[in-house]
């Protein structure tokens, strides 16, 4: 039987797929041997402490990864209230620490401040933070809103399991990866016609190409793992008679003795404007109306 170039290839890339499949399920042993910590720390940043799996208390952050691994993603979320005077200086403390732990350690996502009057401000900031550096931040957090009269309204952690995501991805990495350095081999040493090379280079280049996406995403996944995200939101203490409760009081009152002022100022303009015409015009006018009047009155008994 004829065995073609082209028919080869087919094989060789259909033993790689195969590769794949067969080398996910193996990839639930204890410890995964092919994920190297270097490769995945983001940006440089050391992986983080393989720790054994403890118990954690509740709201407090947790390493992300344990010799048996299981890859987790923790993300954190704390509400805090506060003095309205304290919401922004917290949150710009907050802020602070962050960069001057570096991005290594922390990282700011966003961040904002709404003032609606002034004892309603809020704030919010999102952080990307080292489990263990993280540690120390939250023991932070709390005692300064303890030190400005306030506290941890809520505290929330939320885990999302990614071992699955991470061995899957490495498993597909491994098999395009042996998969290219087939097809590399066999474009160096095989003496084939133009049609032929051109099919290998379009097999090489795509199987390239998921190499980089698989490496990519790989990262992606550990990077979510050695950096937790955290989401802490800032609100200013409700009082029961607060200043901008009253304050439409005040600016009636305001308003009352500017509208008296208004008024009074209206009269005595008024009064300016007519008093000419009542010496001159209206007062004149009556007078002579009236002699009229009674020169009538005079002159009818001598009629009769």
């Amino acid at each position: 039987m004829k065995f073609s170039f082209k028919t080869f290839l087919f094989f060789l890339a259909a033993v790689g797929l195969l590769a794949a499949c067969e080398d996910g399920p193996n990839f639930v042993a204890p410890a995964p041997m092919v994920l190297a910590e270097a490769d995945f720390a983001p940006n440089g940043a050391p992986p983080p402490p393989q720790l054994s799996r403890k118990a954690s208390a509740p709201n407090e952050p947790d390493s992300g990864a344990d010799p048996a691994g299981v890859y987790l993603a923790y993300r954190y979320a704390y509400g805090l209230v506060m003095p309205s005077a304290s919401v922004k200086a917290t949150s710009e403390k907050h802020m602070q620490v962050c960069r001057d732990a570096g991005p290594a350690k922390c990282q700011i996502t966003g961040s904002s401040t709404n003032s609606y009057s002034d004892e309603d401000i809020r704030a919010n900031l999102s952080l990307r933070a080292e489990p263990k550096w993280l540690e120390t931040f939250v023991a932070g957090l709390k005692q300064d809103v303890s030190d400005v009269d306030g506290r941890i309204e809520n505290a929330n952690t939320s885990v999302e399991d990614l071992t699955r995501a991470m061995l899957d991805t490495d498993a597909r990495l491994k098999a395009q990866t042996t998969l290219r350095t087939r097809l590399e081999n066999l474009l160096e040493t095989r003496d084939a016609k133009l049609p032929d090379l051109l099919a290998l280079e379009r097999e090489l280049a795509r199987v390239q190409g998921e190499i980089e996406s698989a490496t990519a995403n790989l990262k992606a996944l550990r990077a979510r793992v050695s950096m937790s995200v955290v989401n802490i939101s800032y609100t200013s203490e409700r009082v029961a008679v607060s200043r901008s409760s009253v304050s439409p009081i005040g600016e009636a009152i305001k308003d009352f003795v500017g509208i008296v002022s208004e008024g009074i100022a209206g009269v005595i303009t008024f009064v300016a404007f007519m008093l000419p015409w009542m010496i001159f015009v209206i007062i004149p006018g009556l007078f002579t109306l009236r002699w009229f009047w009674r020169r009538r009155q005079s002159a009818k008994p001598n009629k009769g």
